[in-house]
Order: C-alpha cells, then sequence, then structure tokens
C-alpha cells in the first residue's frame, strides 16, 4: 500500500500516492536543471508549468477524495514533453511525444493593442492578421455604423490573456515546456530592451505626469485617426494592384490575338522606341505597380505591429526595380522625342485670276462619307477612318487659314504641309504623304476642313497651313464653316478670327478691312478699358483680354480653339 501526500500545485490541493510525487518531483527538479544555464525567468517558467500541470490533473480528478497515481503522471509528462537537459534516471518516463496544437480560445490581446486589444484577439483566434480585423471594424462602422458597438460589446464580455497559459491558449498553441519557456523568455527579452534603454536621469515631477497623461491621450487619437490612414491606404493600393495586374494579364491575352491595339492605347514611344514594346509594356507596368506595393505595405505597418516587413535587403531590391524602370523609360522618350525632333515643310501654290472689285469666297467642307463630325473645326485630335479605297487613314482638321496681301495681280494658294522626323529630309518625306485637297470655281475658293495621312504617320505631328495671298482692290468673303480654321489674320478693325466668319472684306493698300462690320464708336471703345488700360470680357464663347498701354496694345484671346496673342 502506498502512502496518500497532500500537495499544493498552481493553488490546488491534491491527494497524489507516493510513487506519482517522487515522478512529479522528479520531473519538476529536472525542469528547473534545464534552466540553470539560462535563468532567465527561471520562477515564472516553473510557476506556469506548475499551474498547467495543476490543471491537467484537475481534468482527471472525478471526485473530491481521488488520489493522483502514477499513471495520471504519466499522462500529464506526455502531454508537457520533456526537458531538453534532463539528465535523471530515463525509466521514469516514456519517450517524449509530440503534441498536438491545443483547440484556441477567444481572449483580448493586451500586447498588441490599439484601443481594447479585441482585433489582435480575434485574429489570433481566426489565424489572420490583426490589421485585417482592423480593417473589418472600419469598413462595417462607415457602412453599417455597427461596428464600434460590436467591438465595446466584445472588449466587455472577452477576458484579456494575462497569463503565459491564456496568452498560448489565444494562440493555440500546445501549452508545454517548450512553449511556456519560449512565451517567457521572449516576455524577459522586450523588459530587459526596455529596461536598458530607458533613461533614468529625469526624476518625473507632477507637471511631467500631467503632460504623459495628455500626451497618451492625443496618441490615442492618433493611434485611430493611423487606422484610418492605413484602411484608406490599403484600399488605394490593393484596388489599383489589382486592377493592374488583372489589365496586365487580360491586354497580355487579347494581344495574342492581334486585337489589342483596339482597347489599349500604349503612350506612341511605345510604337516607335528601339525598346521592345513587351519590354517597355514591363518597364511601364513595374513603375506604377512598385509604389503602390510600398504603400500598401505602410497601410499594414500602420495597421499592425508585429507583421513581417520584407527587410533592408528587399525594400532596396524594390526601390532597385523602381528606378531602372524609371530610367528605362525616360531613355525611351527621350529617343522617341529624338525621332521628331526636327520639323520640316513643302509648299505647294496655285494662281487664279480675280478680276477688281470682285470678290472671293471662301469655304470649308467635310466629308460625312468618311468622318461622323457633325460640325467643322479645327482640332489637333486624329481619328481612324477608311477613305474611298477601303484604305484605313487618320483624319485630322489641324489646319490653319490665313489671308494675306498680294504682290501680284493675281490670287494665289499656297498649301504648305508639314511633319515631324528625325532630320528634315525625313520630316519633307513624311509631309508629302499628307493627303488634302481644294477646288476653286467661279471665285469660290473650296477648302478640305480635313486632311488624311497614313496610320504610321500619327505620331509625326502632321499640319495643313493654308494660306491666300489677295490683291488690292479685291473683296473677301468668309463662309460660316470657315469660323474656325481662320487663324492669325490681320485686319485694321483688330477683329478676332473666330468672329470674321459672315463678313465682307476689303484688302487696300491700308489692309485688310471689314466692309459690313459694326462701327465701334472710339470714344466708347476707350470708355472700355479701366483705369490701368484693362479690358476683360468673359463669355460662354471664352475669353478676351485687352491691355492698353499709350498707342501700344495686346489682346488675348482664350476660346476652343486655344489661345491667340495679337
Amino acid at each position: 500500500m502506498n502512502k496518500t501526500i497532500n500537495i499544493n500545485l498552481g493553488g490546488i490541493f491534491f491527494h497524489i500516492d507516493e510513487n506519482a510525487f517522487k515522478k512529479l518531483k522528479h520531473y519538476l527538479n529536472a525542469i528547473t536543471v534545464s534552466l540553470n544555464d539560462d535563468p532567465q525567468g527561471r520562477e515564472e517558467i516553473i510557476k506556469d508549468i506548475e499551474q498547467r500541470i495543476s490543471e491537467l490533473l484537475s481534468e482527471k480528478i472525478k471526485e473530491e477524495r481521488q488520489v493522483i497515481n502514477e499513471a495520471n503522471i504519466d499522462e500529464v509528462i506526455s502531454v508537457m514533453g520533456q526537458p531538453e537537459d534532463y539528465i535523471y534516471d530515463d525509466e521514469l518516463f516514456t519517450e517524449r511525444k509530440t503534441t498536438k496544437s491545443k483547440s484556441k480560445k477567444m481572449f483580448r490581446d493586451g500586447k498588441d493593442k490599439i484601443l481594447g486589444g479585441v482585433s489582435a484577439g480575434l485574429g489570433h483566434y481566426f489565424g489572420i492578421d490583426s490589421a485585417w480585423v482592423r480593417i473589418f471594424w472600419i469598413i462595417i462602422t462607415l457602412l453599417y455604423g455597427t461596428g464600434i458597438l460590436a467591438y465595446i460589446v466584445l472588449w466587455i464580455i472577452l477576458p484579456e490573456a494575462n497569463t503565459t497559459t491564456e496568452e498560448l491558449e489565444m494562440k493555440g498553441e500546445a501549452i508545454n515546456i517548450d512553449s511556456i519557456e519560449r512565451s517567457i523568455k521572449s516576455e524577459y527579452s522586450k523588459i530587459e530592451n526596455k529596461v536598458r534603454n530607458a533613461d533614468y536621469s529625469k526624476v518625473k515631477t507632477g507637471f511631467q505626469d500631467f503632460l504623459e497623461t495628455m500626451g497618451k491621450i492625443f496618441l490615442g487619437f492618433f493611434k485611430v485617426l493611423g487606422m484610418i490612414i492605413g484602411v484608406l491606404l490599403l484600399i488605394i493600393a490593393s484596388t489599383t494592384l489589382i486592377g493592374l495586374i488583372i489589365g496586365l494579364f487580360s491586354w497580355g491575352g487579347i494581344a495574342l490575338f492581334g486585337i489589342g491595339d483596339q482597347f489599349v492605347h500604349l503612350p506612341p514611344f511605345f510604337e516607335h522606341s528601339i525598346v521592345p514594346t513587351w519590354l517597355l509594356t514591363l518597364l511601364f507596368f513595374l513603375a506604377i505597380i512598385i509604389p503602390f506595393i510600398f504603400l500598401f505595405m505602410l497601410g499594414l505597418n500602420i495597421l499592425s505591429k508585429d507583421r513581417k516587413s520584407l527587410g533592408l535587403a528587399g525594400n532596396l531590391s524594390l526601390l532597385g526595380v523602381w528606378l531602372v524602370s524609371l530610367i528605362g523609360l525616360a531613355l525611351a522618350g527621350i529617343e522617341h522625342t529624338n525621332q521628331f525632333a526636327t520639323k520640316a515643310s513643302i509648299s505647294h501654290t496655285q494662281e487664279y485670276t480675280i478680276a477688281a472689285k470682285d470678290t472671293l469666297q471662301i469655304n470649308m467642307l467635310g466629308n460625312d462619307k468618311i468622318s461622323d463630325r457633325k460640325s467643322l473645326y479645327r482640332s489637333r485630335n486624329m481619328e481612324l477612318v477608311i477613305d474611298s479605297l477601303g484604305a484605313e487613314k487618320m483624319y485630322s482638321s489641324y489646319i490653319h487659314v490665313d489671308v494675306r496681301r498680294s504682290s501680284t495681280d493675281q490670287v494665289m494658294l499656297k498649301v504648305k504641309k508639314t511633319a515631324r522626323a528625325f532630320n528634315k529630309n525625313k520630316a519633307k518625306e513624311k509631309a508629302a504623304l499628307i493627303n488634302y485637297n481644294y477646288t476653286e470655281t467661279a471665285n469660290v475658293l473650296d477648302l478640305d476642313a480635313y486632311f488624311l495621312i497614313p496610320t504610321a504617320l500619327e505620331h509625326n505631328r502632321p499640319k495643313i497651313d493654308v494660306i491666300i495671298y489677295v490683291p488690292e482692290d479685291r473683296y473677301v468673303y468668309f463662309d460660316n464653316t470657315s469660323k474656325s480654321f481662320l487663324y492669325d489674320v490681320k485686319n485694321k478693325q483688330n477683329i478676332y478670327d473666330s468672329d470674321m466668319a459672315n463678313h465682307y472684306y476689303y484688302m487696300s493698300s491700308e489692309g485688310f478691312e471689314c466692309t459690313d462690320c459694326e462701327a465701334v464708336d472710339k470714344e466708347t471703345d476707350e470708355d472700355r478699358f479701366d483705369s490701368e488700360g484693362v479690358n476683360l470680357d468673359i463669355n460662354k464663347k471664352g475669353v478676351k483680354l485687352s491691355i492698353k498701354d499709350g498707342k501700344e496694345q495686346v489682346k488675348v484671346k482664350i476660346d476652343e480653339d486655344g489661345i491667340e496673342v495679337r
């Protein structure tokens, strides 16, 4: 018959037989010996181990007077595990077994908290980063307004993990010697670092305590504000990253079938660069996506203290790739600019005879068969059209029409075609490819309000200048269709180009003069200027600004056609 001993283990009394007591005592002594080489937190480790053993033994007691036997101690040891440096009699213990993770319990994590530690605790329980839980709270608060109430309820009902055992239960880790020792030593390391870095040279006063309290209040406010900023950064960065990745793979997929250009318009230098398009696309993608990766990691860092970063090497690698992509795109852009750095023109002239006192009417004509534009206007924009022969062409209406005095008795029409390329010869070759037409019938000059170019000429900045030289003693009438195309037409009344349409003009030795425009009283015109000589007129058509200094006067006009200064 074995002797029965009463012991107090972890604050609980047990009846245990003598052999079981000896085995338990040997086991605890072995643990103490294994911690002799590293005494940091030894007493607390032993205390937590005893408490855990007490919990395990309590689960085996079904009656108040039940005696703990040797088999019960063996079961406890199999759960807790053997100390690594145990050197006692191996016969006392069975072979060490691998213990499975314990089921998790829900606690609040006071060591990773911004407010109450609820988010960190839920993160441990569900196995996700606490940052995502905090994002969840903010989202449901913004959408439904119930996030704050739910958080407060959980703050009240969930206990905080105060002991090592509770922390291990919260994380779902096996509660044995290794895990308890590892957890306590980790805490002691943190405390040791704080003590080592603490400054004891200053003694706090009451005012300093007050300032510290106020600082904590403001710190709490800025923590909440930081959470909101972190969530916004994550939403913006993650949405952009997902969109970029989906866009890249989608474009790459449809590009395999040769239809990618219909959906995605790449920057101009992609098509003309000596660098392969796929490489430029990759550089462009990296240049955009890497900053958003950094924003995403910044948002995670704000929301989660324990998130593992990429480290210095990883961050420097990403930064290096980003800089390389920027440099590559910059070089490609410079190379593209050089390809179109030189401008050159070719001209064609045609003479017509108009009798003195006759009127030359100037019209601009469109083409409904190749363009759907409802009105005629000058624009730099181009559109892809199909010409009368069924070929793809680029349609442009970037045409300037000017009228000047002729030095002869003939009306001379000069059409100047301009383009850009690497050098003047190449630029002239490109300009020669511009297809522009006009006709003259019975003193009526019909000018096309558009020109066509090959699709490959789109980025060579093609342009048409139509200059009409009119002899003295002739009249000119601008049809309303020419309104948007007139450019820098000098006249005695200084009428703006867009206002010259639907009027008759007479070319005299003194200049180009409107014959049917409303006369402007000089005194009234002078009164339009303020004391500083400034006249500003803003209406639905645009902005007109006149600045007068003595006899000198400058006029600026801003409308849908751009900026005009004279």
